[in-house]
């Protein structure tokens, strides 16, 4: 659940020389987020801080109903599961020329963590005064933002050691060193299994004719539907491993949507090129189907954030049965949005 600031930090939490990021973005088209009610959003790209993905909320109906205020808050990708992220955030509205015209900063750490990962301003600033001439930030229906975090309890300062906790910590674990910092397994995987050549790809897909490899591990690791078919689940789960098939056939999806999502699961991005090879809304399409059916849901939100770009009086209905059929809560409210206003539906560019 989402709420306002602020938490007090733990006893003993150094708060010096914080770990910071910033990440600027434009809300385009402002005039038609108008509508979309209150405490429906519109995300930010991802960025990342200390380690930790992050991205920004605007919302331009207010947080609650019957609001005079936008909000803004900011939000960690996952919730931290070991241990609370303590952070301020700062959201900056900028001027055409990039000079901050308004500014607002949490007044203490917040504390992200299982509970909840999102904190922001409920009362940010009035639409009267974003919209108006004397503050001057809206110009030609496009307002550019800035959102910087700071990690106060940083896990890059930890590694280093040198506090009292720190090496009561490291005693009770039984070491009285503190561990290096972890490596970057993300990198070493893609080092390992795609540019070394020591780990040779271990299965096939055919899809439509067209016979892709990879490793079973890794697209195991990122999809359950793969693991369920490769390693087992229980029932039929694992026909494939077992029988020794030297390589699997899929149906139900197009080879290009496939490389798509094998681009994904090796690289955690979308593929580009691939999608500006083959039509941005047709492959973007696709991709969402693709990501749905390998029970990809990273990937899907992604997709069908791209898919809110192409909502229009003839691509609506389309849209709207696609993210029915696939149970995207999201595409389905932009789509409703779009038929109770009749406009296109806004989207945040970067």
């Amino acid at each position: 659940m989402m709420g306002c600031c602020l938490s007090e930090p733990d006893a003993g939490v150094e708060l010096q020389d914080p770990v910071s990021g910033t990440h600027q973005f434009t809300i385009r088209h402002y005039s038609q987020t108008k509508g979309i009610g209150p405490g429906n959003s519109i995300l930010s790209r991802y960025f990342t801080v200390d380690g930790r993905t992050w991205f920004a909320r605007f919302y331009p109906d207010g947080y609650t109903p019957n609001s005079a205020f936008a909000a803004f808050y900011v939000q960690t990708l996952y919730k931290p599961r070991r241990r609370a992220v303590l952070a301020r955030f700062t959201f900056q509205l900028l001027k055409p020329d990039g000079t901050v015209r308004y500014s607002r900063r949490s007044d203490g750490p917040c504390t992200f963590d299982r509970r909840c990962n999102s904190w922001g301003f409920r009362v940010f600033v009035t639409r009267e005064a974003l919209e108006g001439a004397e503050l001057g930030v809206l110009h030609e229906d496009s307002i550019k933002v800035r959102c910087t975090v700071e990690v106060v309890n940083s896990r890059r300062r930890e590694s280093r050691g040198g506090g009292d906790g720190d090496r009561a910590s490291s005693v009770a674990a039984g070491s009285a060193t503190m561990a290096p910092q972890s490596a970057d397994f993300a990198a070493n995987a893609m080092r390992l299994f795609l540019k070394s050549g020591r780990a040779p790809f271990d299965v096939k897909f055919s899809v439509g004719g067209t016979v892709f490899e990879a490793h079973g591990l890794v697209v195991a690791a990122q999809s359950e539907w793969f693991a369920t078919a490769l390693y087992g689940h229980g029932g039929e789960g694992g026909r494939w491993a077992e029988a020794g098939l030297p390589c699997v056939t899929i149906s139900g999806t197009s080879p290009e949507a496939f490389e798509g999502v094998l681009h994904y699961i090796y690289h955690d991005e979308l593929p580009e090129k691939l999608i500006k090879a083959n039509g941005e809304a047709a492959m973007t399409r696709q991709l969402f189907e693709a990501a749905d059916m390998f029970l990809i849901e990273r990937m899907k939100q992604m997709c069908a954030g791209r898919l809110r770009r192409f909502i229009r009086d003839d691509t609506v209905r389309g849209i709207m049965d696609l993210a029915q059929a696939h149970s995207c809560k999201e595409l389905e409210q932009a789509c409703q949005a779009f038929l109770g206003r009749r406009r296109p539906q806004p989207t945040i560019l970067y």
